[in-house]
């Protein structure tokens, strides 16, 4: 599970570590020539990564670094740059805090201290960077702050109060219902509002209590001078102020060691008059791939066929001399040159208004992308923020006991059917045979941090095929090997093995594994964790 073949790429760390967990080595694709810039970009950021967790930005390499002060002048494609003495510094992620967006790090008009390196122009900041005591040294009991959620289990979860300081968050902490399930009322990733019950080195945090018009104090800091390393969600009623209109591009051609601007947009025409020492000579504009969606096809604008040069008379014989033939020769070679030059300046004209056009509508699309992705994510928080509200206010109700484990599961399957599945369409999706393998409810008794009905629930979508068209259950062949391109597991009887995830994120994650009869029915094989591959 270390190579790479198929159009994929990956950066080995330093170490040998990869070798028996290939996850330190993520697999990058690009299956099309549109998705090349998106993977490589991915590669170099696991490279500075890599190396910066190895230590080598800490080792003098082939020049002297350099400690300097300076601004940061603006953040552009996941690299902050830094205006230093006569310098320009930059700053990627990996040398401010790994893993987080330099939006969420540092911001425009920031100063930053940091070692510089002449040969990459890498400039190291995380020296400067402020410990979480002290970040976080302004939080108080009974506060209300922004967390993030970092993993979550059926019965606990933890959160982020810091990149690097995590905090508990029990069951109890979260609701007052002592059979919720915790996946079901939050996600990985997600931004809370919680209550510090303690602080100091043992954080403690409650999200109970909390009402919608608290306001959290503004989050830490992670450099001096930074931006808070969380903000709230937006709600949908808060109308954000209007961007600018972007200002119109200026593509700038040097001609002879002169410049020349071609504007982009308006009505006006800043060509080069006809007699102009810039007219004479062809330019060409090459628009920086930056410029546009690298995952979307360049546009370019149909260009009008140029007018045919005009016919330049030959000269009259007359009786001339030869010096004078030979200037006329010359002057008519030079006009056809300028006629050509005006005419690539027209069509280099023409592909910057195009070019234009279309990185303003692309910027209106990212606009309304964004509005679109910050409203479902509220909206998706605001019904997470419900749920827990409900779950915590209603009672807990529990299920019939039964003497018979099999048939105690059974019912779950059987409730889980009825519950999930609406009455009207109930005739068309039944629940399909199943049976027990010998080892599966006795894998299922010992099965811990995962309840019983949640393994009904995934049962039920097998029964009734849902299972195949859930993207979240992963279902896949299990195989006889680890490897990707070994066989399914076939029995003597015929029957296929098949597995099926009961949870996703989280540390070992729980696997349904079972079989598909000849006749297509399903025989249940056993529960286990994701590193699990018996059967």
């Amino acid at each position: 599970m270390t190579q790479v073949y198929g159009g994929a790429g990956r950066v080995y760390p330093v170490g040998h570590e990869w070798a028996s967990e290939p996850r330190r080595s993520p697999l990058r694709f690009a299956y099309g020539a549109a998705e090349g810039p998106k993977a490589t970009a991915a590669l170099i950021d696991d490279a500075l990564r890599m190396a910066t967790e190895a230590g080598l930005f800490d080792v003098a390499r082939t020049t002297e670094r350099a400690r300097l002060t300076g601004v940061v002048a603006g953040i552009v494609a996941d690299r902050a740059m830094v205006k230093l003495d006569g310098r320009m510094g930059i700053v990627p992620d990996a040398l401010a805090f790994p893993g987080l967006p330099l939006e969420r790090t540092l911001r425009i008009g920031q100063e930053l201290t940091g070692l510089y390196d002449a040969d990459s122009r890498w400039f190291d900041v995380r020296a400067s960077r402020l410990t979480p005591d002290v970040a976080l040294s302004s939080y108080a009991a009974d506060d209300v702050v922004l967390v993030q959620v970092e993993s979550v289990e059926s019965d606990r979860a933890s959160a982020f109060l810091h990149p690097l300081v995590t905090a508990d968050l029990p069951r109890g902490a979260v609701t007052s219902n002592p059979l919720d399930d915790l996946s079901d009322l939050l996600t990985p990733g997600e931004v809370l509002l919680a209550r510090v019950v303690s602080g100091g080195g043992d954080w403690e945090l409650s999200l109970l209590d909390i009402d919608d018009d608290d306001e959290p104090v503004t989050a830490a800091a992670l450099y001096p001078g930074g931006p808070p390393w969380l903000v709230p969600t937006v709600p949908d009623d808060v109308v954000e102020p209007a961007l600018p209109a972007a200002d119109p591009i200026k593509l700038v051609t040097f001609v002879d060691d002169a410049e020349t601007e071609v504007d982009d947009g308006g009505a006006s025409d800043d060509r080069a008059a006809p007699d102009s020492p810039h007219a004479a000579a062809p330019t060409r504009v090459t628009p920086s791939p930056t410029m546009f969606d690298r995952n979307r096809p360049r546009l370019r604008p149909a260009l009008a066929p140029a007018p045919a040069p005009a016919t330049v008379a030959a000269p009259r014989p007359g009786p001339e001399s030869a010096s004078t033939r030979s200037m006329s020769l010359t002057i008519a070679s030079l006009q056809s040159e300028v006629r050509t030059a005006r005419r690539q300046r027209d069509e280099v004209h023409a592909q910057a208004q195009g070019f234009a056009t279309e990185l303003e509508h692309l910027r209106t699309e990212l606009r309304q992308v964004e509005d679109q992705v910050r409203r479902l994510t509220h909206q998706l928080e605001q019904s997470r923020a419900k749920l827990r509200k409900s779950r915590t206010t209603s009672a807990a109700t529990g299920a019939p006991s039964f003497a018979d484990p099999a048939r105690e599961f059974r019912f779950l399957v059987e409730r889980a059917w009825a519950t999930r599945i609406p009455l009207a369409e109930q005739p068309s999706c039944p629940l399909g045979d199943y049976t027990f393998g010998p080892h599966f409810l006795r894998s299922l008794a010992s099965l811990h941090g995962l309840a019983a009905d949640r393994v009904a629930d995934v049962v039920m979508e097998v029964a009734t095929g849902k299972a195949a068209l859930s993207a979240g259950r992963e279902l896949h062949h299990l195989r006889t090997e680890d490897a990707g391109g070994s066989p399914q597991r076939v029995r003597e009887d015929g029957a296929r093995a098949w597995r099926v995830s009961l949870q996703s994120n989280t540390p070992a994650a729980r696997r349904l594994h079972y079989w598909v009869l000849s006749d297509g029915s399903i025989e249940l094989a056993k529960v286990g964790v994701h590193d699990d591959m018996s059967i």
